[in-house]
């Protein structure tokens, strides 16, 4: 009996008795998590890998009582004065005189970030603040001229294996999301702009997102700007997600917000070609065409999101860590979610098995809105016997590095193979 099929023999145990106080003496936990070791590039991986690159920061930037009418306070990745590809981090329109709490997400190894306080004639007053020291104060920024492009938000890529419960191929190509957050039009909003970017999936492969510390009752609405569901006119009955609505909750009160049941559909059905099209296409995941491949210019949906008054109190912390994408498939009967690690025994809107995967992952965020995900059939960076390989696998740079040791090349995606991405 090969490793596939075995997996197979012990999962399909363990769904079976899923809901039976049995169930943990039908599962060998201990073989399953030796075959995942054996299928998983890295070997060893860092005891302590939470597969984590991003951290909250809380800056503290003061705003002197000369200073009003501005349009809104922000923290930036870079001056825009100096790199044309600066994004907000975070940003409060309805700021105060003196000190302003501003929560975001870092990347892990950036140390340097911008407070900004945008002017009513779009010029911006600069000051420079680093991880050692967040704090900043506009009163001695420096103006800078309306920057030529409109500020755009800070994007993480969120990147998944199909597989889930099984090993995967470890290409991360199977379903590719882009998200970015931004205030909304009133204090109590908040948007939620999210791309499906490629897909490399052979299965049906959904997608929705818990909103993390906020419950379905917190929350007034959830409105898709342009009034369209991902799925709209979906022309088969819906196997995943059954409920349409787009405001969901979940299993045990959670906010959902349901993205699409089928990820290639939602491609390629718009195209002169494949209009309506059920063919399970692979898209922007290979540098060519074929009868099954093909490459789209991604789409992208903003979610608009009102909270009730009385949940606004931590609106202020609100940021891309407040958000727990994740993916829906089939397997053996059963419907099953694959999310990032810090979540991976979330159970949302399926009950799952409370099993455990030891410290292996299925999904990735990345903490940068440019991701060069791996082709397909390229292994993002494998690492075993003191080999590095894969589609990032640049010495001190790689993927497999940091998977063997969590504080070592925080930066591997950014150094990507050229040939072996897309």
């Amino acid at each position: 009996m090969n490793k596939r099929h075995t997996i197979v023999v012990a999962l399909s145990a363990l769904m079976l008795f899923s809901t039976s106080s049995c169930k943990k003496n039908m599962f060998d936990e201990q073989v399953y998590k030796e075959i995942l070791k054996q299928e998983f590039p890295i070997d060893p991986v860092d005891a302590q890998q939470q597969w984590n690159l991003t951290m909250n920061r809380v800056a503290t930037i003061n705003v002197p009582a000369s200073l009003k009418g501005q349009k809104r306070l922000m923290v930036l990745t870079d001056n825009p004065a100096t790199n044309s590809k600066a994004t907000i981090m975070a940003e409060n329109k309805w700021y105060n005189n003196g000190d302003n709490f501003l929560v975001f997400a870092a990347p892990k190894e950036q140390s340097t970030f911008y407070a900004a306080l945008e002017q009513t004639d779009g010029s911006l007053l600069i000051k420079e603040f680093t991880a050692n020291n967040l704090r900043a104060s506009i009163a001695d920024a420096t103006q800078i001229a309306k920057p030529a492009n409109a500020l755009g938000y800070q994007t993480f890529t969120y990147c998944f294996e199909e597989n889930y419960p099984e090993p995967g191929d470890y290409d991360f190509n199977d379903c590719v999301l882009r998200i970015s957050v931004e205030s909304g039009d009133t204090p109590n909003q908040r948007k939620i702009n999210v791309s499906l970017a490629a897909t490399g999936a052979d299965k049906l492969i959904g997608a929705a997102i818990n909103i993390l510390n906020y419950k379905y009752s917190d929350i007034e609405s959830i409105e898709i700007q342009d009034g369209k569901r991902w799925d709209d006119g979906y022309p088969a009955s819906l196997y995943l997600l059954k409920d349409t609505e787009t405001k969901q909750e979940g299993r045990n009160g959670e906010a959902v917000i349901r993205l699409f049941e089928n990820a290639s559909w939602v491609l390629v059905h718009n195209q002169a070609d494949n209009v309506g099209a059920l063919v399970n296409y692979k898209v922007n995941v290979t540098k060519t065409y074929s009868e099954t491949s093909l490459q789209i210019n991604p789409t992208v949906k903003t979610y608009i999101i009102t909270f009730k008054e009385s949940a606004t109190a931590l609106l202020n912390n609100f940021s891309l860590l407040n958000i727990d994408p994740f993916v829906v498939t089939n397997y053996n009967g059963g419907t099953w979610e694959t999310h990032i690690y810090n979540y991976k025994h979330n159970n949302v809107l399926f009950e799952g098995v409370n099993q455990d995967s030891g410290n292996m992952t299925w999904a990735l965020c990345i903490p940068s809105g440019t991701f060069r995900w791996p082709l397909e059939e390229h292994i993002i960076g494998t690492a075993k016997g003191g080999v590095i390989t894969g589609a990032y696998r640049e010495s001190g740079h790689a993927f497999g590095q940091w998977a063997a040791n969590r504080n070592k090349a925080q930066d591997w995606y950014l150094h990507p193979t050229i040939t072996e991405v897309y």
